[in-house]
């Protein structure tokens, strides 16, 4: 009895204060969603320097941060589908950062036609990308594609390559990168160290079975000789409760009784204490604990 309510508890507390946009939708930067409200036609959530997400990315991380990475996130409508980098000319006298900068993977905030600072300060902000190379769209996330040969030498432009990185450095850190992100949310891999992480506790395990057997054998033992008073207590403590309930009930809905709002006012809505707010409400409560009382009895 004890275990439902706390179920019943629980599910009341996650359709109250419960947010499943959280597990439906990925975030950017600001803490919006993508694909949803103002980023309906943004599904995509594009990372600044993938590098930097895919070497911080381990199990564990994933599950606790929501697949959150040490760099600037933004929405999009599509993933990147080839490779850029900003251009030393970017940084020339007179350059403008329109020029070079692709607003749409850009920080939405800021404006490329408008701003006035420079291509450096653009990248040192964070308000725009310094590179980005194809992705492909895995739970509403622009990761690396692994496909193919996107990453085969002779594909790599010759002017791509990373902040202090030759042509080779780039690719074998891209190839990296790949591999850890592969690697993090590898099934096989999550299972294969679940299993390890059983074989390592077997034991404890095992005692703590022993241990709730022994306890649940104690305890059929125990009732056995409390079960009448058990019964009792059982019998008069749902009373109590159903009967406390009832004239609860019937106290909230004699102070509405000068409400006129209905569920025809209320019509559907998340909001459970607008429903609280109708007289109706609680003359169904009162009905249910009275039925639930009789069943009982």
């Amino acid at each position: 009895m004890l275990i439902i309510a706390g179920y019943m508890v629980v599910g009341v507390l996650a359709w109250l204060y419960g947010d499943p946009r959280h597990v439906l939708y990925p975030r950017n930067s600001t803490g919006m969603f993508c694909g949803v409200g103002q980023n309906n036609d943004k599904p995509n959530l594009m990372y600044f320097d993938i590098i930097k997400c895919a070497t911080a990315t381990n199990i564990m991380a994933a599950a606790l941060q929501g697949l959150q990475c040490p760099t600037t996130q933004v929405c999009v409508k599509t993933c990147p589908s080839e490779f850029w980098n900003l251009p030393p000319s970017a940084h020339f006298p007179g350059a403008k950062p329109a020029d070079f900068f692709n607003q749409d993977y850009c920080v939405p905030s800021f404006q490329l036609k408008d701003t006035k600072y420079s291509a450096m300060d653009i990248v040192n902000k964070e308000l725009c990308p310094l590179f980005y190379m194809p992705t492909t769209s895995v739970l509403g996330r622009c990761l690396p594609s692994l496909g193919g040969n996107a990453y085969n030498p002779s594909n790599l432009p010759s002017n791509f390559t990373l902040p202090g990185l030759d042509v080779n450095g780039t690719l074998a850190a891209i190839r990296n990168a790949t591999g850890d992100v592969t690697n993090s949310f590898n099934i096989k891999d999550v299972g294969l160290r679940i299993f390890e992480d059983f074989a390592k506790s077997w034991q404890w395990i095992v005692a703590g079975l022993v241990i709730a057997m022994v306890v649940s054998v104690l305890f059929l033992l125990l009732l056995r000789f409390t079960a009448p008073v058990l019964v009792w207590v059982l019998i008069i403590g749902v009373l109590a409760v159903g009967a406390f309930g009832i004239w609860y009930c019937y106290n909230e809905y004699m102070s509405l009784a000068s409400s006129s709002l209905n569920f025809s006012n209320v019509g559907l809505t998340t909001n459970v204490q607008v429903y609280l707010q109708v007289r109706d409400t609680w003359l169904a409560f009162c009905e249910s604990l009275h039925f639930a009382t009789f069943v009982f009895q």
